[in-house]
């Protein structure tokens, strides 16, 4: 049976390659310096970064220090509304200090259960349908994304910021946290504390679009991996209010993204080395002091149910989140 299963399976992969080859095919072996051009002409320049020397990185700080922020979360339990999830989040600055703030979700409680139908509300009165279910993740998505500004937030107000790395495209925390959003961007104009978002995984369509009609649809990770020299980043704008760039800071072909306050943009150069600097040469082109708040704040099933099995009530536990997933034999 295994075995008959197995075919099967790599005759479905063979046949997926196939129509992938076919649906990519003059798309991946286009002339690298001539889309080069274009997105000169139609897109934006193409600047050379440098990595700061260690003289240089300590005089452009002085005393001030960076901070990574990122956040995570994890589940006990399957289906809706028998879950609940533990998240938090991470401010780690240079300077080894650390804020993080904390948070469980479980549409059960009562007031989860009266914030998801005020949710499902307010959505109807703006012509959009969410279920309960829908509803929940929108708030449980928007409760990170706050854990995420909170912790910037006191930041700046706790220490002498130079700049802020935020995990993920900044859009994200305006869309999903607005007030919050709009909080820590008016603290760090006053403060004058940068603010820049790197985004791992790119998901925009923008440069196809900006191109040709050929290429439209294409996703930007796809258009542009291993057109960038290593050190290079393209700048463009199509974000209200923010600055976006595309960086090769490794060896990794594929780029990343980053994001930055419209009012901050006479400042990407150097916030573009800065990660440059922080990124090993042959890494995965993400900045290490990301990685290493990515590592302490990540919540692990294990440690969800360690948590769970040391704090819940056993009983509870059982008759509300326990799975037949997790008793099966094989």
């Amino acid at each position: 049976m295994l075995g008959e299963v197995a075919t099967k399976l790599k005759k479905n992969l063979i046949s997926f390659n196939k129509r992938l080859q076919d649906r990519y095919k003059g798309e991946v072996d286009f002339d690298k310096q001539d889309l080069r051009e274009r997105l000169h002409h139609k897109v934006g320049k193409f600047t050379l970064l440098e990595r700061l020397s260690n003289q240089r990185l300590r005089d452009w700080l002085a005393k001030e220090v960076v901070v990574g922020v990122d956040g995570s979360l994890n589940k006990v339990g399957v289906n809706f509304p028998h879950y609940l999830y533990l998240l938090q989040a991470l401010a780690k600055s240079t300077a080894q200090e650390d804020i993080l703030a904390a948070e469980v979700f479980c549409p059960l409680l009562a007031e989860v259960e009266a914030e998801i139908e005020q949710f499902r509300v307010q959505q109807q009165q703006e012509g959009k349908r969410y279920s309960q279910q829908e509803a929940a993740t929108k708030l449980r998505t928007s409760l990170l994304a706050k854990l995420e500004l909170q912790v910037a937030i006191q930041a700046i107000q706790k220490w002498p910021v130079k700049l802020i790395m935020m995990d993920g495209s900044l859009i994200r925390y305006r869309i999903e946290a607005k007030d919050s959003w709009q909080q820590l961007r008016e603290l760090a104009l006053e403060k004058g504390v940068l603010l820049v978002g790197v985004i791992e995984e790119i998901a925009t369509k923008e440069l196809g679009t900006r191109l040709s009609s050929d290429l439209e649809g294409i996703y930007d990770r796809e258009l542009l991996f291993g057109v960038l020299e290593v050190g290079e980043m393209l700048e463009l704008e199509f974000k209200l209010g923010l600055k976006t760039a595309f960086l090769r800071p490794s060896q990794d072909p594929q780029v990343i993204g980053l994001d930055i306050l419209k009012e901050q943009q006479d400042k990407l150069k150097i916030m573009a080395d800065l990660i440059q600097t922080l990124t090993p040469k042959s890494g995965r082109g993400i900045p290490l002091w990301l990685d290493i708040v990515d590592n302490e704040v990540r919540i692990s099933k294990q440690m969800v149910e360690s948590l769970v099995d040391s704090y819940l009530d056993p009983q509870l536990k059982r008759r509300l989140f326990a799975s037949k997933r997790q008793e099966r034999i094989y």
